[in-house]
């Protein structure tokens, strides 16, 4: 009896002991498989997203304030250039016309400088000349007339000295009136002009700096595309340093896949191959192109296909490939590519 018992409980020690071991060796995570080489006989497969044209462009003004208004929405197609966006800017907008003023006020001082004085000021300083001329002559005239009554004693000496002083002040008179005239219708000096255009200059830039301060407010699309989403409401907050852009813009006059190759098949991919791209969402359907770009350096940027034991600690190389067709394909779809060697293509 004794023996039947410690028999017994041996065989239940054993069976714990196992158990354990079985528990313990299914709670330890699988080990990560090695990378297995996609290249397969002539052929690459990648996994990579849709794309447009180009990536997709995340937009924020370059200053930041409250948004007055957004003049695009969702889906809309706009044309390079055109206002997609708008801060408030009330006074930017005064700065600009205030730099305008200025402008125009140096301009027109520098006009003035180089066409001289006006014709009538000319014409007025010329006939102020001839009156003082002619007051001359007369007080001349009166003095020599004095000088021959003087010799036969039929003026007095005061009445001759009351005709010189008037002859050397009436003199003086039109002496001072052609030294006004010769001024009004002398050319601006080099240096009176070199001062206006630099204040001209000055102004120019002031203006062009106010114009700089207004277009910031002002977000224009710099290329053609498609208003994918717009983040922002008018009133709210916006700038540089948003952590939202306020919206994207795509470019999506045609689609491309952007393949991510591991670095064991780098070396098998060249500009000018075929591609087949199929998607999990579209069974039995397959979107053919061309390998158009090829980029010279290895990065770890890459979509994850949530495979079981997908290896992450690799590097890819980035290719871009043109569909002939696909224009059904949102955006960031992740896709799965295979790029054919010249045996595939030519078969």
């Amino acid at each position: 009896m004794k023996k039947v018992l410690l028999l017994g409980t041996c065989l239940v020690a054993v069976t714990a002991v196992a158990g354990q071991l079985y528990f313990a060796s299914e709670a330890r995570e699988p080990e990560s498989p090695r990378p297995r080489r996609s290249y397969v006989g002539d052929e690459v497969v990648a996994n990579g997203v849709v794309e447009g044209a180009r990536p997709e462009t995340k937009l924020r003004p370059q200053l930041s304030s409250a948004l007055a208004a957004i003049h695009v929405h969702e889906g809309q197609q706009v044309a390079a250039g055109a206002l997609l966006a708008e801060l408030c800017n009330e006074s930017q907008q005064s700065r600009v016309r205030l730099a305008q003023a200025e402008l125009a006020k140096a301009k027109a001082a520098l006009e003035k400088l180089r066409n001289g004085e006006r014709r009538e000021k000319r014409q007025a300083a010329a006939a102020d000349e001839r009156a003082k001329q002619n007051s001359y002559l007369n007080a001349d005239a009166n003095l020599r007339r004095s000088e021959r009554l003087r010799s036969a004693q039929a003026v007095s000496q005061q009445g001759w000295d009351v005709d010189f002083f008037v002859v050397q002040r009436t003199k003086a008179e039109w002496e001072q009136a052609k030294a006004e005239r010769a001024l009004v219708e002398a050319p601006a000096r080099a240096e009176d002009i070199a001062a206006a255009e630099a204040t001209v200059a000055a102004a120019q830039a002031q203006y062009q700096w106010a114009q700089a301060e207004l277009a910031k407010t002002r977000l224009l699309a710099p290329r053609q595309g498609q208003i994918m989403q717009i983040y922002a409401e008018p009133g709210e907050i916006a700038g540089p340093d948003s952590p939202q852009p306020l919206l994207i813009l795509a470019d999506l006059s045609k689609r491309r896949v952007r393949a991510f190759v591991e670095e064991l098949d780098a070396a098998h991919i060249q500009v000018g191959q075929k591609a087949v791209t199929t998607v999990d969402g579209l069974p039995g359907k397959e979107f053919h192109g061309t390998l158009a770009v090829v980029f010279p350096r290895m990065g770890k940027r890459s979509p994850r296909s949530d495979a079981a034991g997908e290896y992450k600690d690799v590097y890819f190389r980035e290719a871009l490939i043109d569909l002939e067709s696909g224009d059904e394909l949102p955006l960031n779809l992740r896709v799965q590519t295979r790029i054919l060697g010249s045996k595939d293509a030519n078969e």
